[in-house]
């Protein structure tokens, strides 16, 4: 394996859509903000009751679960050595390509910031260098244009596989990409269901997204054999 690809699909990440944008609780908390509603984040801690208007609200609305899966694959050790490439693909349509030595905000509120920012300014970058990159383009032009040699999903919906030949697998592959879904609620579209090569559950019960990425990680660094040398500590 040269580098893991990782993509968090569908990811519950979306400014607030225009069908909701005059409701009271959207406009107070843009307000309160000193945005207008549209530059927002849609976020069902302060807009539960606006979202009871939309489709799929139950898959909708929750950016924290994209940034805590962020927070997990940026500071794996599979990242730190250069082995980890990661994007989001976002509810709205867009694949944000994330630099991985960006150090992304551990304040959630701050990291709504900066991808509100994004929206707006589709590039951030910092001494030259591009951090975070936000594009229009659909889930399977982004994987077109990353040419895996392997595609894989994590879902309930899969077969059962046990977590060493899940690591082999994936180290088998020169190129794999691996889709983790990044929403609270519901299931992928089916089309997610047909870009994947090979649908794998690694657990008989639902898990929070954020666990499943770290865990996929800490399996795929298993089958590295990342770590299992010791190092002796100076005195």
């Amino acid at each position: 394996m040269e580098r893991l690809i990782l993509v968090i699909v569908e990811a519950a990440i979306e400014l607030v859509p225009e069908s909701i944008q005059d409701h009271p609780s959207i406009r107070a908390y843009a307000a309160r903000r000193g945005k207008k509603p549209w530059e927002i984040l849609l976020d069902r801690s302060y807009h539960h009751s606006a979202m009871k208007r939309l489709p799929e609200a139950e898959k909708r609305g929750r950016p924290d679960i994209a940034h805590f899966m962020l927070l997990e694959a940026l500071g794996s050790p599979l990242n730190k050595l250069g082995l980890l490439e990661v994007y989001v693909h976002t509810r709205s349509g867009h694949a944000i390509w994330v630099n991985p030595r960006t150090r992304l905000p551990r304040v959630y509120e701050r990291f709504k910031g900066l991808i509100e920012k994004l929206y707006q300014e589709p590039v951030v970058e910092v001494d030259g260098e591009i951090l975070l990159k936000l594009e229009k383009k659909t889930l399977a032009q982004l994987i077109d244009e990353l040419n895996p040699d392997l595609k894989i999903l994590l879902s309930e919906r899969g077969e059962s596989m046990s977590w060493s030949d899940l690591g082999r697998l994936v180290v088998s592959a020169k190129k794999p990409l691996l889709m983790i879904g990044g929403f609270p609620h519901g299931d992928f579209h089916e089309s997610v269901y047909q870009m994947a090569d090979e649908i794998i559950s690694i657990w008989p019960e639902p898990l929070e997204a954020w666990i499943i990425t770290s865990r996929a990680i800490s399996i795929i660094e298993h089958a590295l054999g990342i770590g299992e040398q010791s190092t002796q500590r100076k005195p």
